[in-house]
C-alpha cells in the first residue's frame, strides 16, 4: 500500500477512535451537567476530528517520510524531539482556535483531557511509526538480498558458461587433429566451419538466451563437423516446427546435448549412432540410441548438471532426463 495512503487511513482511524465518546454523547446524552462540562456539539466534534486528523497526519508524515533527510545517527532523537515540538505547536493552535470560537471556562475539564489525549495519541503514533519503519526496512533488506542473490546467480551462470566453451574447444581440436592427418582439404573446410562456430560463440557470449533458429543453425554446423569424422556412422534428424524458431533457449544447449550423445555412445560401422532432435508439447527433445561405449566409465553427468543449472538460472525451469534400455532422452523447455 502507498505510504501516504496508509498514513491518511491511520490518521482518520485515530481521530475517530479518540472522538468516539463525544460522538456517543451526541446521540443521546441525558446528563446536561456532564454535557456542559464536555462542551459537546456537532460543530465542536467535527472541529476536533479534523484537528486530530491533521495532527496524526503531520506526525506520521514526519516520522515515515521527512525523517529520512536526517542523519541515521540522530534519527531517533530528532524524531522524538520534533514530534514533541509538533505536539506543543498543535496544542497551542488548537486551544487558541477553541477559545476564540467557543470561549474558555475555568471549570471546563476539556483542556486537561484534550492535552492527555494528544499526548497519548503522539506516543501511539511514535510506536506505530517505528513498527512501519522496521517493516519497510525489512522489505528493503529482502529486496537487497534478492538483488545480491540474483547477482550471485549471474556470476555462477558466467562460470558455468566458461566451463562449457573450453570443453567444446577440446573436442573440436581432437576432431581437427584427426582430419589434418587424414584429409587436409577436409581439414580446411573443418577450420572454416570451426571459425563460424566460434564466431557464433563470441557473438552470443553476452546473451543468456538465443532463438531456437539460431541454435539450430549452429547445431547444423556442429553436426557437419562431427560427420567429417564419423561419416555415415553418425546421423541426425532435426524436425522442429518453424513456429517455434523465434522462441528462446539458453545458448549452446542443443550443442551440449549432441556432444553428450557423441561422448557416451559407441559410433562405429557395427553401431552407427542415430540422434533425433524434435519438439513435442512445448519442449525440445534430443533422443539418441543407447549404445554405451566399450570400457565406458560411469558418467558424472557434469555437463547435464551444468545445463540444468543454466536453465534454472535463466528460465526458472529444469530439463527432464529419461533413460531406458534402448534410448537416452533429454527434454528442454522453450521460452
Amino acid at each position: 500500500m502507498n505510504t501516504k495512503r496508509l498514513i491518511l487511513i491511520i490518521a482518520i482511524s485515530f481521530s475517530l477512535l479518540v472522538n468516539i465518546p463525544r460522538i456517543v454523547f451526541l446521540f443521546g446524552i441525558e446528563d446536561q451537567v456532564l454535557a456542559s462540562l464536555m462542551e459537546v456539539s456537532w460543530q465542536d466534534t467535527i472541529f476536533r476530528v479534523f484537528m486530530h486528523i491533521g495532527f496524526c497526519y503531520t506526525v506520521l508524515m514526519f516520522n515515515l517520510i521527512w525523517w529520512q533527510k536526517f542523519s541515521a545517527k540522530y534519527q531517533l532523537f530528532v524524531s522524538i524531539a520534533i514530534t514533541l515540538v509538533i505536539l506543543l505547536v498543535w496544542l497551542l493552535l488548537f486551544e487558541l482556535i477553541d477559545n476564540f470560537v467557543y470561549g474558555y471556562y475555568e471549570y471546563s475539564i476539556n483542556p486537561r483531557i484534550n492535552r492527555f489525549v494528544y499526548l497519548f495519541v503522539m506516543i501511539m503514533l511514535l510506536v506505530i511509526s517505528k513498527a512501519i519503519q522496521l517493516n519497510n526496512q525489512s522489505k528493503l533488506n529482502l529486496i537487497e538480498k534478492e538483488k545480491l542473490k540474483r547477482q550471485s546467480l549471474q556470476n555462477e551462470l558466467a562460470a558455468l558458461r566458461n566451463q562449457v566453451n573450453p570443453h567444446f574447444l577440446f573436442n573440436s581440436l581432437n576432431s581437427l587433429s584427426l582430419l589434418v592427418r587424414e584429409d587436409q582439404k577436409a581439414a580446411g573446410t573443418f577450420i572454416n566451419k570451426l571459425s563460424f562456430l566460434y564466431r557464433y560463440i563470441l557473438q552470443s557470449k553476452d546473451q543468456n538466451l538465443v532463438t531456437v533458429m539460431e541454435e539450430v543453425k549452429f547445431l547444423e554446423s556442429y553436426i557437419h563437423l562431427i560427420k567429417q569424422r564419423y561419416q555415415d556412422n553418425f546421423e541426425v534428424a532435426i524436425n522442429i516446427d518453424e513456429k517455434l524458431f523465434q522462441k528462446k533457449i539458453p545458448t549452446l544447449a542443443l550443442q551440449l546435448l549432441m556432444e553428450n550423445a557423441i561422448k557416451h555412445n559407441e559410433i562405429s560401422n557395427d553401431n552407427p549412432l542415430f540422434v533425433e532432435v524434435f519438439d513435442k508439447d512445448g519442449m525440445l527433445i534430443v533422443k539418441n540410441k543407447l549404445q554405451i561405449r566399450t570400457g565406458h566409465v560411469e558418467s558424472t553427468n557434469t555437463g547435464l548438471s551444468n545445463l540444468n543449472t543454466r536453465f534454472k538460472l535463466q528460465t526458472n525451469q529444469e530439463i527432464e532426463i529419461f533413460k531406458d534400455k534402448a534410448h537416452f532422452i533429454v527434454k528442454i523447455p522453450i521460452i
